[in-house]
């Protein structure tokens, strides 16, 4: 009998489909069928203050991004990465059960 991890790891494919939860998107100039998170933002950090001042109104967008491992390769902690038109910096790269989860930041004003 097969565990659930197995099983999640046969069955990534009902993730990625067009049809159920993903969408192509230009990552990096190659069209890839991903599931994108794009609605996090965080404001800036205020220490120091002097930074906080001459950075007010500017905010991290982050956005997420869940690619099979075997459509992309794995990227590093900050690479830049163009996700849909857009450059961003990775933050964080996490890989289980043939997923890549990539974390990317850009400011935005």
């Amino acid at each position: 009998m097969s565990n659930f991890k197995t099983y999640a790891e046969r069955e990534v494919s009902t993730f990625f489909n067009v049809d159920e939860f993903a969408e192509y998107h230009d990552i990096d100039g190659r069209q890839v069928l991903a599931i994108v998170d794009q609605d996090q933002f965080g404001e800036r950090p205020r220490d120091p203050v002097d930074l906080y001042r001459i950075t007010d109104g500017i905010y991290q967008a982050t956005i997420v991004v869940y690619v099979k491992a075997s459509d992309y390769e794995k990227p590093v902690i900050g690479q830049q990465i163009y996700i849909d038109g857009d450059d961003y910096y990775v933050t964080a790269v996490a890989e289980d059960a043939g997923v890549l989860k990539i974390t990317a930041t850009a400011n935005e004003g």
